[in-house]
C-alpha cells in the first residue's frame, strides 16, 4: 500500500471521526432536552404537581427542537403530556387564555395519535378536549385500554358526564368499568365518580355491585355512609368504621 493511500485512509477516518464528534456536540443538549421532558411526563401522569413557569419552559425548549417530519413517539407524546397539563390548568392568567392553550395541546395530541395511534389516553383527551368530539374517540380509548387502571381512573368519570349520549354497549362498558375501579381498591376515586358525574346512574351502578368482593363493597359502603350518603350497597355490611 502507498503511502499516499495510506494517508488518504487516515484523513478519512479523522474526517469521519470529527463528524461524530460535531454530531454528538451538536445532538447531546437535544438528548437530554428530550430525556427531561419524558422524566417530567411520566411523573405528571402519576399526580405530580410541577409549577406553571417549569411546563412552559420545558414545552418551548422541546418546540424549539422538534422536527415535525420525525415520528419520536416517547418525545411528541411528552410534548402532548405537559400541553396537556398546562391547558389544565385553570387559575393561572401567566399561561395565556385558556381556549389558546387548549387548542395547542389539542394540536400536540393530534400530532402525537399521528405518530403512534394505539394510544388509549391520548383519545380519551382528545374526546374531552375537542367541543362536539365524536364518540368514536371515547371508543377508541376503551377498545385499545380496556384494563388500564390509571386510564380508567380518568376516563371513567368523563364517561359518565357524557352517559346520556352513549350507545347501549358503551354503556354497559362504562359502568363494568366502575365496579372494577371498585374492585382494585380505589375507593376514594369511585366515591368522587359515584357522588359526582355518575349520580344520576347511581341505581344502574348498585344493580351491578354484586361482582365486588366483600371487602371492597364494605369499604365503599363504608366511605358513601362517613361522607353523609344514604346509599345502601347491596351485600354490604357496616356496622362503623372498617
Amino acid at each position: 500500500m502507498s503511502f499516499a493511500w495510506k494517508l488518504s485512509l487516515r484523513a478519512s477516518a479523522i474526517a469521519v471521526s470529527l463528524i461524530g464528534i460535531v454530531w454528538g456536540v451538536l445532538e447531546i443538549p437535544a438528548l437530554l432536552q428530550e430525556f427531561t421532558i419524558k422524566k417530567i411526563a411520566g411523573r405528571i401522569l402519576v399526580g405530580e404537581v410541577y409549577k406553571p413557569e417549569i411546563l412552559l419552559k420545558q414545552g418551548s425548549l422541546l418546540e424549539s427542537t422538534q422536527k415535525p417530519e420525525l415520528c419520536r413517539p416517547s418525545t411528541i407524546r411528552s410534548w402532548g403530556v405537559i400541553r396537556l397539563r398546562i391547558a389544565e390548568i385553570s387559575d393561572n392568567s401567566d399561561l395565556g387564555p385558556a381556549p389558546v392553550r387548549t387548542n395547542l395541546a389539542v394540536d400536540a395530541i393530534r400530532q402525537s395519535l399521528a405518530c403512534s395511534p394505539a394510544d388509549p389516553f391520548f383519545w380519551l383527551a382528545l374526546y374531552a378536549l375537542e367541543p362536539s368530539a365524536p364518540l368514536n374517540y371515547l371508543a377508541a380509548s376503551y377498545r385499545l385500554g380496556p384494563n388500564e387502571g390509571w386510564i380508567a381512573l380518568k376516563r371513567n368519570p368523563v364517561a359518565f358526564a357524557n352517559f346520556d349520549e352513549l350507545p347501549d354497549d358503551l354503556r354497559r362498558i362504562v359502568v363494568q368499568e366502575f365496579v372494577r375501579i371498585v374492585e382494585m381498591d380505589a375507593i376514594n376515586d369511585a366515591m368522587k365518580i359515584f357522588v359526582g358525574p355518575a349520580w344520576d346512574q347511581r341505581e344502574l351502578i348498585l344493580s351491578q355491585m354484586d361482582r365486588v368482593p366483600p371487602r371492597q363493597r364494605e369499604q365503599f359502603q363504608a366511605a358513601l355512609t362517613g361522607a353523609g350518603y344514604d346509599v345502601l350497597v347491596p351485600g354490604a355490611r357496616f356496622d362503623g368504621p372498617l
